[in-house]
């Protein structure tokens, strides 16, 4: 036996830990990858590495997401709430500001169609 049931846990701690290793490595190459292959890549089956992926994403170690029907696994980066704040208020600026360019020219189109001045 290499060490009995110390030399087991360690044994399988190890795996564990080397599993989580190459996930994490995975993800910061792949924005997105199937689920079998990256199963592929862990010499795992689908179901374990399904279960290392989902067991990462609930201790918050990774951020992913897994469309099951299409086999996909989508990683990405947490965001920073200051980051998402700023993105949402980019989009209300650029929302604003195409707001005022409608209002502009349809200002515009009333003055030119109220104009005295036909030509005919």
């Amino acid at each position: 036996m290499p060490g009995g049931f110390l030399g087991d846990k360690a044994a399988e701690d190890l795996r564990q830990r080397v599993i989580e290793h190459n996930i994490l490595v995975v993800s910061k190459y792949y924005s997105r990858i199937s689920l079998a292959r990256l199963a592929e890549l862990l010499c795992l089956s689908v179901q374990e590495t399904e279960k290392h992926l989902s067991d990462m994403v609930v201790l918050k170690s990774l951020v992913a997401k897994v469309d099951r029907p299409a086999g996909i696994v989508c990683f990405r980066a947490a965001k920073d709430s200051n980051e998402i704040l700023n993105s949402w208020a980019i989009n209300i600026e650029k929302l604003l500001d195409l707001v005022e360019k409608s209002c502009h020219q349809i200002h515009k189109e009333t003055m030119v169609h109220k104009s005295p001045l036909k030509v005919q």
